[in-house]
């Protein structure tokens, strides 16, 4: 009976943080061996330094065009096609059980620029956040909360919160249309760390309870064996 108490939860805790694809809940892209098959805004390979980041580590890099049109200057792009961090952001966030996404972003312009996360469903279903204002040359996260109503998106394209949360397929950063007149049209480098999504409470919860069983059972394991010792 000892042994399915921990299986029974390690199975909750699954269900409640993986979906039909490959999400991992919790999970941080920290690129501390390179790139982890994301791209640039023109679909290449950015580049990758093992230095650097935001605790020191790695992290990836990549130059872009300030631009008032369209989505604005995408940098980034975790796609799934290009299996960006072998899938771990795609898949339904809703079941999954992720509550905040967040990275980190970096950039050389002389004056601060204004950041937003777009988060992909496709069929023009995408969750575009509000604008953040990222000071220069330091490391600045972005933080979402993923939930239903919250401010923090401006739109979501031809979707709703269900429809695009429910198949994320494409995590992307960019620099927004709205900004500085003195930088419109200027390239400048952009740095990106640690881009992460993070469980509700109750997963969190789950997995702390997990741990502490497991942890009681091998002790108990244990006792006997000191024992006749």
């Amino acid at each position: 009976m000892e042994a399915r108490v921990p299986l029974i939860l390690l199975i909750a805790v699954t269900a409640a943080t993986t979906s039909a694809k490959a999400l991992i809940v919790p999970f941080t892209e920290d690129f501390s061996t390179g790139a982890s098959n994301w791209l640039n805004g023109s679909s290449a390979a950015p580049t990758w330094s093992a230095t650097g980041g935001v605790d020191g580590g790695g992290y990836v890099s990549a130059s872009n065009t300030v631009v008032t049109t369209g989505f604005g200057a995408i940098v980034f792009r975790g796609n799934a096609l290009a299996d960006a961090s072998s899938d771990a952001f795609v898949g339904n966030w809703i079941t999954g059980g992720v509550s905040t996404f967040s990275a980190y972003v970096y950039h050389e312009a002389p004056v601060a620029l204004n950041f937003y996360a777009r988060l992909d469903a496709g069929a023009g279903r995408a969750g575009s956040s509000v604008d953040f204002t990222v000071p220069r040359a330091t490391w600045f996260q972005l933080s979402l909360p993923i939930t239903d109503g919250s401010s923090s998106f401006q739109s979501y394209g031809a979707g709703t919160f269900a429809t695009v949360f429910n198949n994320i397929q494409n995590v992307q950063i960019a620099m927004s249309t709205n900004q500085a007149p003195a930088v419109v049209g200027q390239t400048y480098n952009i740095g990106l760390d640690k881009v992460s999504v993070v469980p509700e409470p109750r997963t969190w919860s789950l997995l702390g309870l997990t741990a502490c069983i497991l942890a009681f059972l091998r002790l108990r394991r244990r006792a006997p064996l000191s024992a006749n010792q």
